[in-house]
Order: structure tokens, then C-alpha cells, then sequence
């Protein structure tokens, strides 16, 4: 095997391994990714409600 062609080997087990975790991360109905999205939607709701009060 030569060199080029293991290092494009690495780079498909890279991208195999990233995308499982990020199927992980958006899987189910109450999935970490979800949580996170919530939690920085409430954060910036109560910062621009804070910063538009006179």
C-alpha cells in the first residue's frame, strides 16, 4: 500500500467516525444536540429581552 493511499484510507475512517458522532448527537426526540440548541435559544431570548428595556 502506498503512502497516498493510506492517507486517503485515514481520511474515510475520519469522516465515517465524525459522521456517527454527529448521527449520535442529532439522534432521538430529546437529543443533546436539541437540548443545546434550546438552552442558546433561551440564553438569547433573555439577552435581547434584557438589552431592549429601557
Amino acid at each position: 500500500m502506498t503512502r497516498r493511499r493510506s492517507s486517503g484510507q485515514s481520511a474515510i475512517e475520519y469522516l465515517i467516525v465524525v459522521m456517527l458522532l454527529s448521527l449520535a448527537l442529532a439522534a432521538g426526540p430529546n437529543s443533546p444536540l436539541q437540548m443545546l440548541v434550546g438552552a442558546i435559544d433561551a440564553r438569547y431570548q433573555a439577552f435581547t429581552e434584557a438589552i431592549s428595556r429601557p
